[in-house]
């Protein structure tokens, strides 16, 4: 988008990412680690691999933000399905390492924090549970200086951003916050 801001007749500064889950998951880190030879370097032929994947934005509804936490999580809660396990192709006492540098929690640092955050979760989820990750999340990026919000849904499970929006479904509830965030800090 970056790239071609020109031909889109948007303006290359005010580029922000939504997600849900896993997209949220992969927006934040995106946000945070995208310039990161980890990531950056895979596809130097590419026309637009030198420009920046920073964003100004993020809004994760439940996202993942810690893997390491995500598959201890699954262990308990799911124990035949560990996604954790199965999106990083390994487990964590096989290889460590891969959990903490896909972890956007692990990138929460001070001379990151240009980007600003709204977390998004609701209090029944039982895919991914919002004291390990949007919570924690939210403290790492709090102590790094980030701006951050975190916006927390009554009743609200997991996949709701799925759901039909009306004026009293949980999407209906988060939309209004959404774009007043997005207004605030684009």
């Amino acid at each position: 988008m970056r790239a071609r801001a020109a031909e889109f007749g948007i303006d290359p500064e005010r580029i922000g990412m939504i997600g849900d889950s896993a997209g949220g998951h992969l927006s934040a880190l995106v946000a945070l680690a995208g310039d990161e030879p980890l990531y950056s370097s895979e596809y130097r032929s590419d026309p637009n691999a030198t420009v920046s994947s920073k964003v100004k934005a993020v809004v994760g509804f439940y996202g993942v933000y810690d893997m390491m936490a995500q598959s201890q999580h699954d262990l308990v809660a799911r124990p035949r399905d560990n996604i954790a396990e199965k999106f990083l192709g390994t487990a964590p006492h096989t290889n460590r390492q891969v959990f903490f540098e896909a972890s956007p929690i692990s990138y929460a640092i001070v001379s990151r924090n240009s980007t600003r955050f709204l977390l998004i979760h609701g209090t029944d989820d039982d895919i991914v549970d919002p004291p390990t990750q949007s919570l924690a999340f939210l403290n790492a990026l709090t102590q790094a200086g980030f701006f951050v919000r975190r916006l927390i849904i009554p009743g609200a499970g997991h996949f709701f951003v799925t759901d039909p929006v009306d004026d009293t479904s949980f999407g209906g509830f988060a939309g209004p916050r959404v774009l007043r965030f997005l207004a605030d800090v684009l």
